[in-house]
């Protein structure tokens, strides 16, 4: 059974353009397969075929296509030209950027909700900082990433800058994969969530230099715990190498 996520990958994708025009079956597909990449089932260069797709999801290539379109907008499926749509891949580079990008614009809602946000907004990460640290004591990873999902929603929602919101959803599901995956490597929930509860801690004490500083060390050790462990993200499954296909 899956984790709940109930501000998770539906409403990353709810609020984005890819799906405008789409209905609901479309965005179920997408739905679903976005949480099986981004949960690391579907693992890099995993190919996906519209016939296999088609009888899973019991509907027709066309929907399914529209889905790895949405998906590929989306930075979790790669498609090019005479090949079988597969999990996109990301080089090391590019994770770093990304990192470099949210670590700016977390810092940028640290200091803003630490200065301005009254002190009954800066509460209602409570319920989701007592979930982190229950997922924590369970072990439970997947658990673990969606309530940082929602931690950080709602950091966003009380964040007086409503600017920086959409900025954070314009990078795209491919960062929940990568905050997945970091999150499953050894001792990461502990370092975390010790951390999460500090951010919290500034955030009450109105010390904007302290909770910009933590969010950025969680950035930092979260990508290098994801640079010490690249391969395993990196390496395309065995059964997706890529080639040439005939037209599925």
């Amino acid at each position: 059974m899956h984790a709940q996520e109930p501000a998770g990958i539906t409403e990353a994708l709810a609020a984005s353009p890819s799906l405008d025009g789409h209905g609901d079956l479309v965005r179920d597909m997408a739905a679903a397969l976005a949480r099986e990449i981004i949960e690391g089932e579907l693992p890099s260069g995993y190919q996906l075929t519209s016939a296999e797709l088609g009888r899973r999801f019991g509907t027709s290539r066309t929907p399914v296509r529209e889905a790895l379109g949405v998906l590929q907008r989306e930075g979790l499926v790669e498609i090019e030209p005479r090949r079988r749509p597969r999990v996109a891949t990301l080089s090391l580079g590019e994770v770093r950027d990304l990192y470099e990008i949210r670590a700016g614009l977390y810092a940028l809602i640290a200091g803003a909700v630490a200065e301005r946000t009254p002190d009954d907004e800066i509460a209602l990460l409570g319920e989701p900082l007592a979930r982190l640290r229950q997922a924590r004591d369970g072990g439970d990873v997947q658990a673990y990433f969606y309530a940082t999902v929602d931690f950080r929603r709602v950091e966003a929602a009380i964040c007086p800058n409503r600017r920086v919101g959409p900025l954070m959803d314009s990078l795209g599901l491919r960062t929940y994969r990568l905050r997945s995956f970091g999150l499953s490597l050894p001792g990461r929930l502990e370092v975390s969530c010790r951390d999460y509860g500090y951010l919290v801690d500034a955030y009450q004490a109105r010390d904007s230099g302290l909770a910009q500083a933590v969010t950025r060390s969680l950035m930092s050790k979260a990508l290098a715990a994801i640079e010490k462990h690249w391969s395993r993200l990196a390496e395309p499954a065995p059964a997706a190498r890529l080639g040439p296909v005939p037209p599925d």
